[in-house]
């Protein structure tokens, strides 16, 4: 650990381009070693976008300067724990990359490990972390299988798509609305929602909203999907959300459907989505709607 050499970055000192570089080829040879990506979206975009608002980063360089381990903290809101993600490159695990960088984390950080029972997992493990949440990776065909039902739309509601220039803050309202109890999503800003329309799998025709037939500029409901790479044969269940107020009225279901709809007619293969543990209701849904397991995603923390 010795030759070990931590260095940070964020606000007033950002990525360099080089570093930006050297990171996220580090997270592709850990994603081959591994068969699991050690980022996940939101920590992988502050990297490219080399993010220093309320985003800490910390490089472990090995004697011979090379890149030998990442980690990043994001902070948490109001009364939250700050959450990070650690990466070690395979030929200098075993070294103590990884301790170093835990140590460089806030006490009370949220440690998430992408694979179960993966390296990232069994490090935080070893190091007495205790699993305090799980996150659902969940999957089903989108040609075979048990068949999902039409989607049934309220009385006074109608579908369209998201319309860049239209219906960022207004989307920005409800997803802040409908998950303020949840640390990521509900914390989305302007910029995070321009920055995942930069992406270049954003397409607004699979950006479903339900709105009000008399009020078509309010969302009641929307179903964010995805396919990345734009090419391929996989989507996502990226968001779905319903306004609090239009909650109890099926349209989390509905729009759920819709999205499922949509990814079935552009010919893809499969679909997959990420829901927390204590979200039954939405658990319920899925599984009623075939969805399965694939993988459990795990935060540690210290006890």
């Amino acid at each position: 650990m010795s030759d070990v050499t931590i260095e940070r970055r964020g606000a007033g000192a950002p990525l360099t381009p080089a570093e930006s570089h050297a990171i996220l080829r580090l997270a592709e040879r850990a994603h081959e070693a591994d068969g699991s990506a050690p980022l996940s979206e939101q920590f992988r975009m502050s990297v490219e976008a080399r993010d220093g608002e309320n985003v800490t980063h910390f490089l472990a360089y090995a004697a011979d300067r090379a890149l030998a381990g990442y980690a990043q903290s994001r902070s948490g809101g109001v009364d939250e724990a700050a959450s990070a993600e650690l990466v070690v490159d395979p030929d200098h695990r075993g070294t103590g990359v990884g301790g170093a960088l835990l140590a460089e984390l806030p006490e009370d950080v949220r440690l998430w490990s992408h694979e179960s029972d993966g390296a990232a997992e069994g490090f935080a493990r070893a190091q007495g972390l205790v699993p305090i949440r799980e996150l659902h990776f969940m999957g089903r065909s989108l040609t075979s299988g048990t068949p999902w039902p039409a989607a049934i739309l309220p009385d006074g509601h109608v579908v369209r798509r998201f319309e860049p220039g239209r219906d960022e803050r207004e989307w920005l309202r409800v997803n802040a609305a409908a998950f303020a109890n949840h640390p990521e999503q509900g914390a989305l800003g302007l910029p995070d929602l321009e920055q995942r329309m930069a992406q270049p799998w954003f397409e607004p025709d699979g950006f479903i909203l339900v709105v009000p037939t008399d009020e078509p500029d309010r969302i009641a409901a929307f179903h964010w999907t995805k396919v990345d790479p734009p090419n391929g044969r996989q989507g996502e269940v990226y968001v779905v959300g319903v306004a609090p107020e239009r909650q109890g009225l099926g349209l989390g279901k509905a729009v759920t459907i819709l999205g499922l709809d949509h990814l079935r007619d552009e010919g893809l293969d499969d679909v997959v989505l990420y829901v927390d543990d204590d979200n039954t209701a939405a658990m319920h849904t899925y599984r009623r709607l075939g969805f399965e397991d694939r993988q459990v995603h795990r935060q540690f923390a210290r006890p």
